[in-house]
């Protein structure tokens, strides 16, 4: 009897590109965990399994994908919708696998290395694929092998990382509710004696930020392909506000017309529709 053929996973036949923990990390967990530690009853490093066990992904994308398991292999694998037949990864537990190169793939890829607590990687595959776990690793602090960045990748790397740095979210800081009667009237009456100066203050620094936003929509139009020189000509400009508010210069806001809804002639005279043309005045006949 013929022996039987081993079944080749669904997707193996296309180019594998992986992410997979760096043997330099795995050996040095060995290391900290060795035999005779063991045979003492010590525990064994939880990064070592951790990073073994297959199907271990962060909450936000086991409920984003839909997953199998072989059942040859036990391998999960995970697909973008119910009907697809090609996996967008596969994970055999020290790596992760998928024949993609989606920057979303990739950052879906990255986060997952993060939540096992890999702080290095192994990149295979494409040059594409390399490329951008290269990047998005990096982005995300880990240490990459396997591609070698040329010189415009750092300063994209660069770039990435200081434009995530201008972005942050910060929790909203709110009064907590009054549940005493007499307390909610000092707070009314601390905010009925706020000073008609600072009430101009507040007004003012608003009328500010909409002409910087202003400025901001110009400079963005005209440098849309120079995100370095949009950064740099709107940094000058937040400081000469800032400094023109610390002097007691007065803004005002800014109006932004749309002409698009109703023309106006350069005399001022509304524009007439189709078909509304005022008559001709028309002359006396007794003269």
């Amino acid at each position: 009897m013929a022996a039987e053929k081993p079944v080749v996973p669904r997707g193996m036949s296309k180019r594998s590109n992986t992410i997979a923990q760096d043997a330099a990390t795995k050996s040095a967990n060995a290391t900290q965990s060795s035999p005779e530690a063991t045979k003492k009853g010590k525990s064994i490093d939880p990064s070592i399994l951790q990073a073994s066990s297959s199907g271990d992904i962060p909450d936000a994308l086991r409920k984003r994908y839909f997953s199998t398991t072989n059942k040859w292999s036990g391998e999960p694998a995970y697909f973008t919708t119910a009907q697809a037949k090609e996996p967008a990864f596969r994970d055999q537990g020290r790596r992760l696998i998928t024949s993609s190169e989606s920057d979303e793939v990739v950052r879906d890829l990255v986060a997952i290395a993060r939540h096992r607590g890999w702080s290095h990687v192994h990149v295979t595959g494409s040059e594409t694929f390399r490329r951008a776990a290269w990047l998005e690793a990096s982005r995300q602090g880990l240490e990459v092998r396997g591609y070698r960045p040329s010189e415009r990748d750092l300063q994209e790397l660069d770039r990435v990382q200081r434009n995530a740095s201008r972005n942050s979210i910060a929790p909203a800081v709110t009064a907590p509710a009054s549940r005493e009667p007499a307390r909610g009237h000092r707070q009314a009456d601390e905010a009925s004696r706020q000073t008609s100066s600072e009430q101009s203050q507040v007004k003012n620094a608003r009328a500010a930020q909409s002409q910087l936003r202003v400025i901001e929509t110009v400079v963005r139009a005209a440098l849309f392909d120079n995100p370095d020189a949009v950064a740099r000509v709107m940094k000058v400009a937040n400081d000469k506000v800032r400094t023109h508010l610390q002097a007691g210069w007065q803004f005002q806001a800014a109006k932004v017309r749309d002409t698009a809804v109703r023309g106006v002639e350069p005399a001022g005279r509304t524009r007439q529709g189709p078909g509304k043309e005022r008559a001709p005045l028309q002359r006396s006949r007794g003269r």
